[in-house]
């Protein structure tokens, strides 16, 4: 199944940013152990203990630099990092606070995330801090201008014309039934 996400402006009526989600894809792999959301971050369970962590533990996302070249995003208990206090609270739905320039900074990186070894300079394994490796996730952005509603129902007649197997309703692009 597909998941079609547009950006509409009422005021314009223009459709901004036509993005198409796999969702059987996402929900079978499910290979990925961190999510950038909205103003938070998303564990999966499995991240949740290899991190060694409960509801209430203060999480980080630091970064690591190889020979002044390569950095990458590291994450795990801020106890582990600094004193504990710096981080974010886990909730109990697996997911802790992460708003403004952290998000920036980390979405540069990817969305979705699995873990990788973190290895210290001395080549051993530090137990509970992972690096975030990025996995490319199944969403196509069809346009990133801005579209008026008919430009985006030819873009959906197009998808279903190249043999897209989708349960999107037809009638949902009829722009007779929308109340404006």
């Amino acid at each position: 199944m597909l998941k079609i996400i547009l950006d509409f402006d009422e005021t314009t009526k223009t459709v901004k940013n036509v993005t198409v989600l796999d969702l059987d894809k996402t929900s079978s792999e499910k290979s990925f152990k961190l999510r950038v959301d909205e103003n938070k971050l998303e564990f999966t369970a499995d991240a949740i203990v290899d991190l060694n962590a409960v509801p209430g533990d203060r999480i980080s996302i630091n970064y690591w630099t190889v020979d002044n070249e390569t950095t990458y995003p590291i994450v795990s208990k801020s106890d582990v990092f600094t004193d504990g206090q710096d981080g974010s609270k886990l909730t109990k739905k697996n997911t802790v606070s992460f708003k403004g320039q952290q998000r920036k900074s980390l979405l540069k990186f990817g969305e979705l995330f699995d873990f990788s070894e973190f290895k210290d300079k001395n080549g051993q394994v530090v137990k509970n801090v992972f690096i975030l490796t990025p996995i490319e996730d199944n969403r196509i952005t069809l346009n990133s201008k801005e579209e008026s509603f008919e430009e985006v129902e030819k873009l959906a007649s197009d998808l279903e014309h190249q043999n897209v197997e989708t349960d999107f309703d037809e009638d949902i692009l009829d722009t007779e039934d929308l109340p404006f």
